[in-house]
This record gives C-alpha cells, sequence and structure tokens, in this order.
C-alpha cells in the first residue's frame, strides 16, 4: 500500500486514526454459510460448493452459495451514521480448493443465454433471441463458462439482517417448489431504487410487485481468479471482487455504508455454472470456509475495505473533474502538502501522484499536465 504525507484524518467516532487510502482488511469472517438447500451442517462446512441450476424448476437459479459476513466493530466503530462513512473501495477475497478444472469466465452472462425450455441445448433451434425463427427465447453465450459473481444480502419476510446468523434455517427452494431464499442475493432496480431478488432472476421471480421478472442483474463485483490454471492447479488460489461501489447510483456504496454503521458486513458469493450429479467436484467452485482452514494456502473469505474518499488522479480540488481549476491546488500539493491538506481537508493528497510513486512530487507535473491537456 502506498504511503503517505503525514497529514492523516480521523473518520467521525472511529476507533483508528485513518490515513486517506489506508486499507482496512478483516482476515476472518464473523459469519460464512453455504446456503443450499442439503447443506446438514449450516456454520460447520470446510468446504462450500458453488453452482447454479438456471430455470431448473424446484432449485433456485443460483442454488449452491457462499453467504460471507465481518463483524466490523473492533476496527471500526459503528453507529456513526452512514453518511460518516466514507468509503474509497471494498474488495473480498475467497479461496478456492486446489484441483479445479472450471473454465474462466469474466464476463456477463445475460439470462437468455441458458437452456429456458429445458430440451437439454442453449439455443436449440441456432437463432437468437428475438430474431426471425427464433422459437426457443435462447441465445448462445460467446465464451465458455459463467462468471462468479458478488452482490448484496437482502432480508425478509423470515429473517432480518440482525436476526440472521450462518446455523439458521434454510429458506428457499428445496427441489419441491419454486421458493424465494431468506436471506437472498439481491442488487437495486435502477429506476426505483428497490431491492431486487437476483436468486431466480433467469426464470424471472420474485419481484413480480415492482414488474420486473426475467432480466440481467450487473453484478457488484466479478471474481478475476489469480494465478489460475483450470486443469493444472496443484494448489488452492484465490478469487478476488473488487466491488463496484458506484453501481445504482451510488445505492452499492450506501449499502455498505449503512453495514458499516451497523456493524457487520455481508455478501453473496454466487454462480449459474451449472453442475451434474455425480460429477467431478473441479468442475464447480469450491470455497475455503473459515472452518476449513488449516495451513499454507487456504484461507477463509477476505474483506478489505479502504477508508477516505475515492481517489480520482488529477482531481485536486475534488469536484469529481479535472480542469484548469485543478492546477492551483497540484501546484500547493507539491509544495506544501500541510498547506494543501488544511485547505483541502476532504480531498485526497494522493490525487496529485500521477505516476503512482507515492507522493506528489516534480515527476507527477508531466502526467498532470498530460491529464488536463487530454494528451
Amino acid at each position: 500500500m502506498k504511503t503517505m504525507h503525514a497529514a492523516s484524518v480521523l473518520l467521525i467516532g472511529l476507533f483508528v486514526a485513518v490515513s486517506f487510502g489506508q486499507t482496512v482488511i478483516f482476515d476472518t469472517p464473523s459469519d460464512d454459510r453455504w446456503h443450499y438447500p442439503f447443506n446438514a451442517t449450516p456454520g460447520n462446512r470446510g468446504v462450500a460448493s458453488v453452482f447454479g441450476a438456471p430455470a431448473l424448476n424446484g432449485f433456485n437459479d443460483r442454488d449452491g452459495s457462499v453467504y460471507v459476513g465481518w463483524d466490523t466493530t473492533l476496527q471500526i466503530e459503528p453507529n456513526q451514521g452512514p453518511e460518516n462513512y466514507e468509503i474509497a473501495s471494498v474488495v473480498v477475497v475467497v479461496t478456492n480448493e486446489a484441483g479445479a478444472v472450471w473454465p474462466i469466465d469474466v464476463t456477463v452472462d445475460e439470462w437468455f443465454s441458458f437452456d429456458l425450455d429445458g430440451d437439454d441445448l442453449i439455443n436449440g433451434d441456432g437463432v437468437p433471441r428475438g430474431e426471425v425463427g427464433d422459437v426457443d427465447g435462447e441465445s448462445d453465450d460467446d465464451d465458455p463458462g459463467r462468471p462468479v459473481e458478488l452482490f448484496g444480502l437482502g432480508f425478509g419476510p423470515d429473517f432480518t439482517e440482525t436476526g440472521w446468523n450462518e446455523t439458521t434455517v434454510f429458506v428457499g427452494s428445496n427441489g419441491t417448489g419454486n421458493f424465494q431464499r431468506d436471506p437472498f442475493p439481491m442488487t437495486f432496480d435502477d429506476a426505483t431504487g428497490e431491492m431486487l431478488h437476483i436468486e431466480d432472476h433467469v426464470k424471472g421471480l420474485h419481484n413480480d410487485t415492482l414488474s420486473v421478472f426475467e432480466f440481467t442483474p450487473e453484478p457488484w463485483a466479478i471474481g478475476v481468479p489469480i494465478d489460475y490454471e483450470p486443469g493444472s492447479q496443484a494448489e488452492p488460489f484465490e478469487i478476488r471482487f473488487e466491488v463496484d461501489l458506484d453501481l445504482a447510483d451510488g445505492r452499492v456504496r450506501e449499502y455498505f455504508q449503512r453495514q458499516l454503521d451497523t456493524g457487520r458486513v455481508l455478501v453473496s458469493v454466487t454462480t449459474l455454472l451449472e453442475v451434474f450429479n455425480f460429477g467431478d467436484p473441479g468442475e464447480f467452485l469450491q470455497i475455503v470456509m473459515k472452518e476449513g482452514v488449516d495451513t499454507g494456502l487456504r484461507a477463509p473469505a477476505r474483506l478489505e475495505i479502504t477508508l477516505g474518499p475515492a481517489q480520482l488522479i488529477g482531481d485536486m480540488n475534488c469536484d469529481g473533474t479535472v480542469t484548469v481549476s485543478d492546477i492551483n491546488p497540484f501546484v500547493l500539493a507539491l509544495t506544501d502538502p500541510d498547506g494543501y491538506m488544511a485547505q483541502f481537508p476532504d480531498c485526497n493528497l494522493l490525487n496529485g501522484d500521477v505516476d503512482g510513486s507515492g507522493g506528489v512530487t516534480v515527476s507527477d507535473i508531466n502526467g498532470f499536465v498530460a491529464l488536463l491537456t487530454g494528451s
């Protein structure tokens, strides 16, 4: 992590004095649960299988999921009001077991790229959805595999956010019918800001009161496998999720602000990667839970939250743009960092670190001019 000038900011009521851009790490979850109807030991699994059953009646589209929560109260004081938690970034990292063979996919797959009519073929008529001659409503997916995705968690009607923990009873589809989950992986409706269920978005269920049916939710983050070679993976490997806090007009950022205020951050890790009974376990994700940690590379889910103003390189007056009005603040940051922090206390000094050296120096001048001129 980059070092900063001595200037720092104390977020209101927080236990730690947080420098702009400082990352607070929570390396062990308070709750991690394999949310699956046939999990006989919720909250006590060493490894959780993550897979989908898209369009399969009786099972949720996002069938085997992982719900993870971190108690943040020991490092960030709760109950300060959501607006008082400035969050620059949120990163979640999980570990997948060795021996994986599932294909890497880091692109969003449309809801109609699944076997909607149950004929064991995707786009069996060979005609993309909506084009002349299309009879099955499907289109091919352009790349192999399915992405592993991160979303928030919604609650109700059976559980509340404060009342749920990793050992509570499973609520959701269990092979006997199409039921909504509780908790449920969720995102926000761009039009209304309301929470949307996504456990069955391929089937188009559970959002009828909002007149939302089949849709493709934009993931808050897509997992990027680190040093993973499908089919020749001899060691566990990390999957990294970098959350887009600006999604849904900033409601994703507000979600995490509210959770820091309550003292527990909760997310869902899901995929629509189809599986087959008695197949190779390496064909779907196998996520290490806190109960499965031993030594070496097998680590539980990790949360990294960077506090302080979001960084926009070149934006020295923090108006959200890089213009000539940033010239004088840049010069001030270069010549008098303490004076800059005093004049712009809500800004990130490292917005002037154009070359990524860890400080604002004369070597940043040419890069700053290039940002201004667009060259």
